[in-house]
C-alpha cells in the first residue's frame, strides 16, 4: 500500500466483502437487514468513500473504493469515522498515554476477583461431577 488511506480502504473492502454474504444469509433466513455500519479511524479513507474527498492518485484504489461506494448506494453499508483511541483493535498497534492504558484495563483485562470467582465455580462444578459419577 502506498498510503495509510489506501490500506484502510483495503481493510474496509475486505470487511465489507465478508459482510455481504453474511447479510445475504440473514436475509434468506428472513431477517431484514438495514445498513451495516463499518467504522474507520482514517478520515481520508472515510472521505474518499463518502465522496467528500477526491484523491489524485486513485489507480490502485479505484476498484475498491468504487465497489464500496456502489454498496453504499445500494443501502447495504454506512461508513463512518471514529477516532482511533476508541477502536479496540488499534489498542495493540498504537502508542497511547498511560492514562489511556488505565482507562482500558477494565475493557481488556479480567479482574482478579472475577478469576477467583470463576475458579471457585469450576472447583464446585468438578465436585458435583465427582458426586454424580459416584452414584
Amino acid at each position: 500500500m502506498s498510503s495509510a488511506a489506501e490500506a484502510e480502504l483495503g481493510a474496509l473492502y475486505i470487511n465489507a466483502r465478508e459482510a455481504v454474504y453474511i447479510r445475504q444469509i440473514l436475509m434468506a433466513m428472513g431477517h431484514e437487514q438495514g445498513k451495516t455500519s463499518l467504522q474507520t479511524d482514517n478520515s481520508t479513507a472515510e472521505g474518499v468513500i463518502n465522496n467528500r474527498i477526491q484523491p489524485k492518485r486513485t489507480k490502485s484504489m479505484d476498484m475498491r473504493f468504487h465497489w464500496l461506494r456502489d454498496r453504499e448506494s445500494q443501502q447495504q453499508f454506512r461508513y463512518f469515522w471514529r477516532p482511533g483511541a476508541s477502536n479496540l483493535a488499534d489498542y495493540w498497534t498504537k502508542h497511547h498515554a498511560a492514562a489511556h492504558h488505565r482507562n482500558m484495563r477494565p475493557e481488556l483485562l479480567t479482574a482478579v476477583k472475577k478469576i477467583i470467582e470463576l475458579r471457585r465455580k469450576k472447583k464446585q462444578g468438578n465436585k458435583n461431577l465427582e458426586e454424580f459419577r459416584a452414584l
